[in-house]
């Protein structure tokens, strides 16, 4: 599925694009679409490449940490000896030192990252308080959002995936209707939303319970591989429901369906096509090299983007694209690829033992 995935994380780099020149899914879409296929990915693991939930969680931290790490001292070093970010302008951290218990839940949340996404629910007033503002306030000139603290800020999303997986070897044990019962839990969870007067763009996006679905929805559809095995013994479903994603990835804006209702789409159509496609290619090896590019597509662009726009350029697109694409080959190079001959090694050595 590594084509799916980098095409999802482009979906988010191309939403973050200072012109808006590119008109395809949004990223936040793309996001919800990547929670889904992590939920299938861990099932998939935990169905026998683990034969402990230590090394489960130890191996996932080792997956997401390095490359984040990397990015967040690059991210440290050209905020303040250079001042370019492209969304933490540098005044804002003078508003720090007056509020010392903030400056140290900054610190610990970009260290630690489990709760960044709560940071999308506070204010930050000129003198440095934090309020609790449930109306999905956004920055703008006079507007500080206490999300603009971090430094890789599209990290909040490790903070989904790290609760999942703390949940992950409870849900792999599970019977399929439980699972069920829990993913419609989530969605009441996430509808109660539309009741409460809290923005729900807030509530249904950086709030766990209200996501947990999307996670589940993935775990679901892995428990669909044997029957799909039994039904589907080509590969031309897998492609043809890859190129349906892809084409729906591309152009659902012009589809002229509600908000709500492409949501609904992609999540059931991501749920429905990844067994398939994850037959078709699981052996391909150029469509799994695709997909490690995904993560570091991720957590660079921002970075990338921070730094075209402070130099300057004509072609914008083109070179936050093309140094995106550069600085996500190096980290998959030079940082993912060591590290995950590492954990592969850690597996193996757990399994003879």
């Amino acid at each position: 599925m590594g084509c799916l995935r980098l095409a999802l994380a482009l979906s988010v780099l191309f939403s973050h694009l200072p012109d808006g020149s590119v008109h395809i899914m949004s990223g936040a879409l793309a996001v919800q679409a990547f929670f889904i296929i992590s939920g299938f990915y861990m099932a998939l693991v935990l169905s026998g490449k683990y034969n402990s939930a230590g090394l489960f969680y130890s191996n996932r931290l080792l997956r997401l940490l390095p490359c984040y790490f990397t990015l967040l001292v690059a991210s440290v070093v050209l905020l303040f000896a250079f001042q370019i970010s492209a969304t933490a302008p540098p005044e804002i951290f003078a508003l720090l030192p007056a509020r010392p218990l903030h400056l140290v839940a900054m610190a610990v949340e970009n260290l630690v990252i489990v709760g960044q996404e709560w940071l999308f629910w506070f204010r930050v007033e000129p003198d440095g308080q934090f309020v609790l503002d449930t109306s999905g306030v956004v920055p703008g000139d006079h507007t500080t959002v206490a999300w603009q603290f971090l430094l890789v800020p599209q990290s909040w999303t490790l903070s989904m995936e790290l609760m999942f997986y703390l949940l992950a070897p409870f849900l792999a044990r599970m019977r399929t209707r439980s699972l069920v019962g829990l993913a419609l839990a989530s969605i009441a969870v996430r509808q109660t939303g539309r009741l409460l007067p809290i923005d729900f763009l807030l509530w249904q996006g950086r709030f766990f319970p209200s996501e947990l679905f999307l996670f589940l929805f993935g775990m679901l559809a892995y428990r669909a591989l044997p029957l799909i095995a039994r039904v589907n013994r080509r590969a031309v479903w897998g492609v043809g429901l890859l190129l349906l994603l892809l084409s729906l990835i591309a152009w659902l804006p012009q589809l002229g369906l509600s908000g709500e209702a492409n949501k609904w789409l992609i999540y059931v159509a991501v749920a429905v096509a990844i067994p398939f496609v994850f037959k078709a290619f699981a052996n391909v090896r150029i469509d799994r090299w695709l997909g490690e590019l995904s993560y570091p597509i991720y957590l660079a662009h921002l970075l990338v983007i921070g730094v075209v726009l402070a130099i300057g350029t004509v072609h914008t697109t083109i070179a936050i694209l093309c140094g995106t694409l550069l600085c996500a080959a190096l980290l998959a190079r030079f940082i993912d690829l060591p590290v995950d001959r590492w954990r592969q090694a850690r597996v193996r050595r757990g399994i003879k033992s």
